[in-house]
């Protein structure tokens, strides 16, 4: 008989043997390391040394397969710099001269102070070029209605930018300057941009219904062409910070996924990046290519490339990855202003929206889209601060009205003005009924802005908003301890603060080669061939309201539409011109010296020659 053995006691489970780690690839870089490698490459861009990209990749190989994550930004920093170098090498390596071949527009043609600007890019020798020209008689009248992508003929004369002028011009990718003597069309350019072309025509046929300042709005909201914006219309939307709503942004990138997400939703992981990836390509070309749009662009293709491949990714790190991509590729736009401003306002909606929605009140709609415009303004201060020297406080109310409107406007833009092209003129009419009410919004929520006067924040008045800000905050803290303040006053209270700050600000009467003001009272306004929105700006910086005398000194096309602009925006007693101003604003044609506060307006030369008074103070005006 055979013994049974005694079971064995049961033995602990072996701890499990841990998995050989992995140092190599993207994924395993944290999104803190990509966060300092986008800064690092803006930095190398901006810093733009001489050296090699084999140092660049050399540095992040080795970041990405060892443990060693801070070599990632150290090789993205020699990375950003190699291409900075390389840019500057080649358009420093601009030669002038007289040209004469094919050229490919790379911009729309504008008229500009009496001509007609035209960017191209021509291949000189063995280097293509990029080049400003400028056009004036039959070569302007050929190339006005010319488009980005269409092919021409030029005779041109190319000089390359002076050093002086290099930073104004070099940001945008030109080598100098051209003067086109001749010019002669060829054909509409590659598929993408003859489509692009046409479905900007359609919509730009359809809008014949619609006013002239509707119908540059819906330019504008569509595909952010702003060459035919009334110049009192582009006053109002400065003084109220929406210009950013006619250059088209990552919002409407959004809405174009948005409105293809029924057709999209349809396709294969792999075959869905594919067309996002077309889809967003022939977006960026219809609006000619705009630093936000190149962002939003970027992002939205790594998130579906994100999604297709079955990882999850952050909006930090897919924002730190489009700046990384798009400044390899082109590292001059980290000296551009429109993608300084684009990349300024996502971050900090990334980051802020969230924790001041939680801070403010009211339904969650409301909550978070005053949340996502303080953050965004909080973000763009510093570039806009900056650049544009100011940053007007009713931008915030303006554009919590106006901003909800954007959206739907851009979308219904887009179908009803190609619908509408197609179809022709009545059917159009019908289509643009909802156009007229949007665009009649948004204008009149610019002008409400605009009128209202409220003031500015200024780089000098930084420090005492953010002491008025830090006493606000910490009376709203001790308060509430006692349960007397809520903390989301603590908004309203800052809010009031910087109010009075920036309202303690008054700026000097405007002076300059295009616009004047004299006195006071009364109140005399010289204008001489003036950027109109300009002038307009000027005026409502210096609190102007009411003119008692407007001089202008030219009677040209564009000294005539600066008089309408001012016309359409100020109460104007009187209007002294040249004989020949014509247009709707009655005038007194000045034949002889008048004296008028101050000053001396007497002709010259189909012009108005203004020199101060010496023996008269008083105004007499010309029968």
């Amino acid at each position: 008989m055979q013994r049974s053995r005694p079971p064995r006691p049961p033995s602990s489970p072996s701890p499990p043997r841990a998995a050989p780690r992995r140092f190599g690839g993207l994924s395993a870089v944290g999104d803190r390391w990509l966060i300092t490698g986008a800064v690092a490459t803006a930095a190398g861009a901006l810093w733009a040394p001489s050296v090699s990209w084999w140092w660049g990749a050399a540095f992040v190989g080795a970041g990405l397969r060892t443990r060693t994550r801070v070599l990632v930004p150290v090789g993205l920093l020699v990375l950003g710099a190699a291409a900075m170098g390389q840019q500057i090498a080649q358009l420093s390596a601009a030669v002038g001269g007289d040209f004469e071949g094919e050229a490919v527009l790379v911009g729309d043609p504008r008229w500009r102070s009496g001509a007609l600007v035209v960017p191209f890019s021509e291949v000189i020798g063995q280097e293509q070029f990029r080049w400003e020209g400028r056009a004036r008689g039959p070569a302007a009248w050929k190339l006005e209605d010319a488009a980005l992508g269409e092919r021409w003929l030029l005779s041109v004369t190319a000089t390359p930018a002076e050093p002086a002028d290099r930073h104004f011009v070099w940001p945008r990718h030109l080598a100098g300057n051209a003067q086109i003597h001749t010019a002669w069309r060829q054909d509409g350019g590659s598929a993408p941009f003859r489509l692009a072309n046409s479905m900007r025509s359609l919509i730009e046929a359809s809008s014949d219904s619609l006013s002239q300042r509707d119908a540059a709005l819906l330019a504008g909201f569509v595909y952010g062409d702003d060459r035919g914006q009334l110049p009192e219309v582009v006053h109002d939307f400065r003084a109220t910070s929406l210009t950013h709503l006619l250059a088209v942004s990552g919002s409407n990138v959004a809405f174009v996924l948005l409105l293809f997400a029924p057709l999209l939703v349809r396709l294969r992981p792999g075959v869905r990046l594919g067309a996002v990836g077309v889809l967003l390509a022939q977006f960026a070309v219809l609006t000619r290519g705009e630093p936000s749009v190149l962002r939003a662009c970027v992002l939205a293709t790594l998130a579906v490339g994100a999604h297709a491949v079955g990882r999850r990714a952050s909006a930090p790190r897919l924002l730190a990855l489009a700046i990384i991509v798009l400044l390899l590729v082109d590292p001059l736009l980290v000296r551009s202003v429109g993608f300084q401003l684009s990349v300024a306002a996502t971050a900090a909606i990334v980051v802020g929206a969230r924790p001041i929605s939680r801070l403010l009140w009211g339904p969650s709609w409301l909550r978070l889209a005053l949340a996502a415009t303080l953050s965004a303004q909080v973000g763009v201060l510093p570039v806009q601060l900056a650049v544009f020297g100011s940053l007007p406080l009713v931008s915030i109310p303006a554009n919590v009205l106006a901003g909800p409107i954007a959206g739907p406007a851009m979308v219904w833009g887009l179908i009803g003005g190609l619908a509408g092209g197609v179809a022709g003129d009545a059917v159009a009419s019908v289509l643009h009924i909802p156009t007229r009410f949007m665009m009649g919004w948004v204008a009149g929520v610019a002008r409400w802005g605009a009128a209202l006067g409220w003031p500015h924040i200024e780089p000098s008045e930084i420090a005492a908003a953010v002491a008025v800000i830090g006493l606000c905050a910490a009376a709203a803290y001790l308060l509430r301890a006692y349960g007397v303040v809520p903390r989301s006053l603590a908004i309203v209270a800052a809010g009031i603060g910087i109010w009075v700050v920036a309202g303690v600000h008054r700026p000097p009467l405007p002076s300059g080669v295009h616009l004047s003001v004299h006195r006071v009272d009364p109140t005399v306004v010289v204008v001489d061939r003036p950027d109109a929105a300009r002038a307009l700006d000027q005026l409502a910086t210096a609190g102007v309201d009411d003119i008692d005398v407007l001089v202008a000194r030219s009677a040209s096309r564009a000294g005539r539409e600066a008089v309408r602009a001012l016309d359409a925006r100020h109460e104007i007693a009187n209007l002294l011109a040249p004989a020949g101003l014509g247009g709707r604003v009655p005038y007194n044609s000045v034949t002889e010296p008048v004296a008028v506060g101050g000053l001396v307006v007497e002709p010259a030369a189909q012009r108005l020659r203004v020199s101060t008074e010496v023996a008269s103070n008083t105004w007499a005006q010309d029968p």
